[in-house]
């Protein structure tokens, strides 16, 4: 017993560093694509830097990141060019088209609503519909969770009407920002009064349509034991701005109102300060290439009996994502 225990944690301990040597080739080859983001680039000149064949390279690409190395260095052109767009209000469409590569606008445009599903024009004007599917670089800390997250199958979920009460803020950069919301709901939660015992802990966030360059709002609370009636039409794309424009009341913070929706719920294992990667891995990588897509524009992640704590490598907590077919 002895020695089949040794030879599995062998055969573990020796999948496991071949899985880091992949991923800090395909890193190498990541660092390349940033390089030359804005020139022509091969994948057979990319292959050919990591020392690989360019069928074994590709396959290895795909294997570590989910994603073929030519849809990567796409999707990262047009993510960069549509912050471009966003940012750079004097400049004009074409111009940052060439910036990236493209021969021509016509092309640019084709290859940016193929990605984005909306056009370049639509993003100048501020008239998109949810949030774009973007595609920011991938690190080697990304790829380690790409791989932990794959493990675990997301699940449906039909959840009604939570209410919830806390502090709110405004994330642009800073998300340290986070862990003072935190502070200041458990310093003062013995003062929410219809709070649910024992305490049932969630946080709430909400993009605007221009999230990229205002930043997203979240709301870090507790359960209420009576539920409100909903502020806004869940139906309705209108209704959801005023979503997070939460209700007065005598207590010490705002109420929220969670709406009924459809949910696919994801897990996040780890550190709390990591769970970026996970969120990372759905939005970039899973829903660009699922059957779904965002039905509201908030998501949540609620801290069940599996979450041990923020600095617990073994804590799980719940992501819902609000989503529909399409």
């Amino acid at each position: 017993m002895g020695r089949l225990g040794s030879t599995i944690d062998w055969k573990y301990s020796l999948r496991e560093g071949q899985d880091v040597n992949n991923r800090q080739l395909i890193c190498q080859a990541l660092d390349h694509i940033e390089d030359q983001l804005r020139s022509t680039l091969p994948v057979q000149a990319l292959a050919e830097t990591t020392g690989y064949s360019l069928y074994h390279f590709i396959r290895l690409f795909q294997a570590v990141t989910g994603m073929s190395p030519g849809e990567y260095i796409a999707r990262r052109r047009i993510t960069e060019a549509a912050h471009d767009i966003m940012r750079q209000k004097q400049r004009s469409l074409q111009d940052i088209s060439l910036d990236y590569d493209f021969n021509n606008y016509e092309t640019f445009s084709r290859a940016f609503r193929r990605i984005l599903h909306t056009t370049p024009t639509q993003v100048r004007r501020n008239r998109m519909e949810g949030l774009l599917p973007l595609l920011h670089p991938l690190h080697e800390q990304d790829l380690h969770y790409f791989a932990v997250t794959k493990e675990i199958s997301p699940q449906l979920a039909e959840l009604g009407e939570v209410v919830i009460q806390g502090p709110i803020v405004t994330i642009l950069r800073n998300s340290s920002i986070f862990s003072q919301a935190w502070h200041q709901l458990f310093n003062q939660v013995s003062s929410i009064s219809g709070r649910m015992q024992p305490e049932r802990y969630y946080q709430v966030g909400y993009w605007p349509d221009d999230y990229e360059l205002s930043g997203a709002k979240f709301m870090c609370g507790c359960e209420l034991v009576q539920p409100l009636s909903a502020p806004h039409d869940p139906n309705v794309r209108a209704g959801m701005e005023s979503f997070f424009q939460p209700q007065s009341h005598n207590g010490i913070f705002p109420l929220q109102v969670i709406p009924p929706a459809r949910y696919l719920k994801f897990y996040h294992r780890g550190l709390s300060k990591d769970i970026s990667h996970t969120y990372k891995y759905f939005y970039e990588i899973w829903l660009p290439k699922s059957e779904f897509r965002l039905s509201l524009p908030f998501e949540f992640e609620y801290y069940g009996e599996q979450y041990l704590g923020p600095d617990n490598e073994r804590s799980v907590s719940e992501i819902y994502i609000p989503l529909e077919l399409l």
